[in-house]
């Protein structure tokens, strides 16, 4: 877990370039929510994504592999710079495998054998990490992790652990929520609005 400080630097500094937004949304899978959490937006502020990059690193020192494995595509640029910052090498299976050239599934070089962990950027369901993976163990890797910045709370975590994945978590949604607050970024009733959204 990151310090206090860290975190609350980190929650004000996703809220203040907008990747955390309030306000009526639909989410990829199809559910409402009252916050959408943009996190691609990080591209576009270099400093941002240094202090989610030194976030990502305290979470992956701490674990055991070989190669950084990004989900396709909000993964990416996470990945890109926790590989520039860490020195780690960095791959990532492709949405779908190309039909010219190579035909690969998955970018980079890799060995079989070789334990990868998967980097995306959030987790609702824990789908999109679970199709990131299927590429990974048929290429031969082993896979045991995934981390990701926030965790939304709606049964991520469970689903990978059923499946036999360990997944890790910089944040979480209310914990966010809850500094947002504290910092007089939202109000008690928004705060309130978006967790009621979310069961």
């Amino acid at each position: 877990m990151l310090p206090k400080s860290d975190l609350e630097n980190l929650a004000l500094t996703l809220f203040d370039i907008g990747a955390v937004q309030l306000g009526k949304f639909k989410l990829h899978s199809g559910k409402k929510s009252r916050i959408y959490l943009d996190l691609r937006l990080l591209v576009s502020y270099p400093e941002a994504l240094r202090t989610v990059t030194q976030a990502y690193t305290a979470v992956l020192e701490k674990l055991e592999f070989d190669i950084l494995a990004a989900t396709p595509l909000a993964g990416l640029p996470l990945g890109t710079a926790v590989s520039l910052h860490m020195n780690i090498p960095l791959i990532y299976p492709r949405k779908t495998a190309k039909s010219y050239g190579t035909g690969k599934s998955i970018e980079g070089k890799w060995d079989v054998g070789q334990t990868a962990v998967v980097l995306d950027d959030l987790v609702t369901s824990g789908d999109s990490i679970m199709q990131a993976i299927i590429p990974l163990k048929v290429a031969g890797l082993t896979v045991r992790d995934a981390v990701v910045l926030i965790d939304r709370e709606q049964g991520g975590i469970q689903s990978l652990r059923d499946e036999g994945y360990r997944l890790h978590v910089v944040t979480s949604l209310s914990r966010i929520l809850d500094i947002l607050e504290e910092k007089e970024r939202i109000t008690a009733k928004q705060h309130a609005k978006v967790l009621n959204s979310l069961s």
